[in-house]
Order: C-alpha cells, then structure tokens, then sequence
C-alpha cells in the first residue's frame, strides 16, 4: 500500500498524540497527591503544605495538595481509600479517621483496613476553656463549680462527634458533672461564642483559641493532652488534676491506601521524618501551634488501634451520633 503527502501527515500527527498522550500519563505518574479533608486555613492545612513542599524538594518529585472538605472527612477519605495503592495519593489524617466509622454507619473505609500508615506528623492540644468572666479560675474550682449547679451550664465543641466533644464528654463522666453539649460548625465559630459570652465552657483548639487567650478574651483551665503541651507549657492537663488515665491530643499523620507496598511505605515515612526535623517545617508547624512528632509506621498503627478502642467506650457510653 502506498501512502501519499496526505496519508503520511495523518499517520504523523497520530504518533505524535499518541507520544504526547504516554508523555503527559508519565508525568502525571510522578506528582504525589495529599488530600486534606478540610477547607484550605487551619491546622491540617498549614500540616500538609508544610510537609508537602519538603516532601517535593527530598523526593524531587511534584507534591500537590487538594482540599477537599465534606462529610466530616468522609469524602477525602473514601477517595484515597478507593486510590492505586502506589504511595501516589495520601489523605491528611485526623482523628476523624478513627472516630468516623465509629460514628456513620455507611463509612466505606476504616482506620485500620482501609490504610496502610505512613508517619505520625504532629499533634496539637485541645484546651478546655472558659468566658473571661466564668466565676472559676483553676481546674479543681471549676469542677467544684460544674458540681454544685449541675445541668446548668453548657460547653462548645468544635462539632458534633469531634475530638473535642468527645474530650468534653468524658471529663462529664470521669469529674462526675453534668453540662449541655453545644456542637458548632467549627471550632472558629466555637470560640467566637465562648468570647462573647454567649456559652460558658469550651473544648476548643489551641490552633483557634491562641489569639483569643493572649487577648485575655477567654481562660484557659487546663489541657487534655496526656502530658504539657510544649505549645502552652504553663497550663496543667486534666489528667495532672485529679482525673487519671483522661488524655486527648489532636492529631495529624499522612496515610495511603491499603496494599501499599513497603518499599513505598519507607520511602515516604523517611521523607517525613527528615521533613519534621527541618527549621523550615517546625517554624511553619509553631505557626499553627503544631508540636511535629516523628514516627514510624508502626507507631502509627499502634495510635490507630488505640484510639479506636478510647474512643469506641466513649461513644458508646455517650450514645454519641453522628450528624
């Protein structure tokens, strides 16, 4: 068969597009993608930017961070569970990976079998709070307070089935007190109210409540971490007062589909190890009153696992729902 001018050209123009179709797959193939399941601000956010852009410069590789906010997470979360697992596409985990399926009945992911971990990337405090004014000025004076007028006051949480309920509805049972829960949409909207009054009490992020307690617009009676916060080191943590084994810390780790294979897994866990201990990292992590936390994957897990059996015994004896 022979081709003519005409032919040929044709023929030409189709291996070109076919080369540049394998061009632009490949190069597609080499950017890193971590989903933050929350709108762009905030603590998670300021996390993934962070870590990705040391990521991009140790990996020479392009790391592309996409928010995509909804159903509590769910939405992220589902999509990376639903991901190649080829260490290509990563969620920005919070504790409402683990919380979520404890909550939502129709989750189509879970904490444990639908990731594979990858590094812890830091954790944040949740403060309990209180209105400038509130009549109590320590930890032991307010749960005095709580128990003498009992049903009579109200906390904010940062939503409905958060760490931060979930932390106000344990200190209810471990201190023996009763107080109204009152979910926000977000703990800036939470804060907002707790300055002006408009409730008593807050569990609340230090990421959101730090320029309120500079201004002396709120109080703050004490941590729900484990242990102090190198963030707000002064401030004496539930547990320290009275209330052993009570510890909840805000978390962040970055974790990829489930299967992903080892040599992947390392790979990127050693990236962000290397990542948390750069200056550049740390600076931008203080920013947003995030302690780094290096790990490795198994670390990971073993939090993963932990924080599935807390928080199972305080949804339960909670009756907690999701929205």
């Amino acid at each position: 068969m022979k081709f003519g001018g005409k032919h040929l050209a044709i023929l030409l123009a189709a291996c070109c597009a076919v080369a540049l179709g394998f061009e632009a797959s490949a190069q597609s193939d080499k950017i890193i993608r971590i989903l933050v399941p929350f709108s762009a601000g905030g603590g998670a956010d300021s996390a993934a930017r962070a870590i990705a852009k040391k990521l991009q410069q140790d990996l020479q590789e392009t790391v592309v961070v996409e928010n995509k906010p909804g159903a509590g997470g769910n939405i992220a979360f589902e999509q990376v569970a639903a991901s190649a697992p080829d260490g290509r596409t990563l969620a920005l985990a919070t504790n409402s990976l683990v919380i979520n399926p404890l909550l939502y009945a129709r989750t189509r992911f879970d904490a444990q079998k639908s990731f594979t971990p990858i590094a812890l990337l830091g954790r944040s405090p949740v403060l309990l709070l209180g209105r400038a004014n509130f009549p109590a000025s320590t930890f032991p004076e307010l749960l005095e307070y709580l128990r003498l007028n009992p049903g009579k006051l109200a906390y904010a949480s940062c939503g409905n089935g958060s760490i931060h309920q979930l932390a106000g509805e344990a200190l209810k049972s471990g201190g023996k007190i009763d107080m109204l829960h009152i979910p926000y949409k977000g703990c800036s909207s939470a804060i907002s109210d707790l300055a002006g009054g408009q409730v008593d009490l807050g569990m609340i992020s230090l990421t959101s409540a730090a320029s309120f307690l500079d201004g002396k617009r709120v109080k703050a009676f004490a941590t729900t971490g484990g242990a102090r916060s190198q963030m707000i080191p002064d401030l004496q943590t539930v547990a320290s007062s009275g209330l052993a084994g009570y510890s909840f810390d805000g978390w962040y780790a970055l974790v990829a589909p489930s299967g992903t294979p080892a040599a992947v897994v390392t790979r990127l866990s050693s990236a962000v190890n290397r990542g948390l201990t750069s200056e550049e990292v740390r600076k931008a992590f203080a920013a947003s009153y995030i302690e780094p936390t290096p790990s490795t994957p198994g670390d990971l897990e073993k939090l993963f696992a932990q924080e599935r059996v807390h928080y199972s015994k305080i949804i339960k004896a909670g009756n907690i729902k999701g929205d």
